[in-house]
């Protein structure tokens, strides 16, 4: 009996799947490093809720993604500008790389003011209440400033609490006002330097201090946890996007 021979010509299916490689692999490429991009994004939140005390949503969302196409195979994750807030990196740049945070605005109102000295840091006193995150609410902040003489303008109108308005505070109870050892503020006094809030004729609370720049330990290791996803994901996010554009367009057996 003769025997059957089955015979695979594999020349011309290997011809197809390097004309298929060729045309698709700037999508492949692209398709991987997004998708990387988006593994590595996702793990840096996740990241900032191990490292950081109740991260406010803002914290959360201050990471952006740009894909990557098959122009442009580059994908990248960064910290936002911030388009009229604060840029994220601002205050999260001494978290990654460790060191002396920036001014916040209101800490350069101060310094403007001539409340707080160039080298100092506002921080919060006993006496104010924090939000959920552990901040001063920025409203509390705003008529601080306003009866300290330290707020801004905004849209023509000023801030800045008037001398009329403050004479109204009958006997200064009620009032924020700036006190420091070294003579400057309301007076000379052996008090640490800050924002006090007076609550009784004697008595008042500090809800603001004035200290050295802190130092902060780096605490979210955002290059080292994007290196350990990008070597993790890649190769995985590349063989599920050939599967997606090159395999599935191979023809399939009868």
């Amino acid at each position: 009996m003769p025997a059957v021979h089955y015979r695979v010509e594999a020349a011309d299916l290997m011809r197809k799947i390097r004309a298929l490689a060729a045309e698709d692999a700037p999508m492949v490429t692209a398709y991987a490093l997004t998708k990387t991009g988006q593994d590595i994004k996702a793990a840096e939140i996740e990241t900032m809720k191990a490292v950081f005390d109740r991260p406010t949503r803002f914290t959360l969302n201050s990471l952006y993604l740009k894909p990557a196409t098959k122009r442009d195979p580059v994908a990248e994750v960064y910290f936002k500008e911030g388009f009229g807030s604060v840029p994220a990196w601002r205050y999260l740049g001494p978290q990654v790389e460790g060191g002396a945070r920036m001014h916040k605005s209101f800490e350069k109102r101060l310094i403007a003011a001539g409340h707080m000295k160039a080298e100092e840091f506002a921080v919060p006193g006993q006496g104010v209440k924090l939000d959920a995150f552990g901040n001063i609410a920025g409203s509390l902040i705003m008529r601080i400033l306003s009866q300290v003489q330290a707020a801004e303008t905004y849209s023509g109108v000023k801030a800045n609490a008037t001398k009329a308005s403050l004479k109204r505070k009958k006997k200064d109870v009620g009032r924020y006002f700036v006190l420091r050892p070294d003579g400057s503020g309301r007076a000379a006094r052996k008090v640490a330097a800050g924002i006090y809030w007076r609550q009784g004729l004697r008595d008042m609370v500090p809800v603001i201090l004035f200290v050295k720049a802190p130092r902060y330990q780096k605490r979210f290791p955002f290059f080292e946890r994007a290196r350990e996803v990008f070597d993790a994901r890649l190769l995985i996010n590349a063989q599920a996007g050939f599967e997606r554009f090159v395999t599935s367009k191979l023809p399939k057996a009868a």
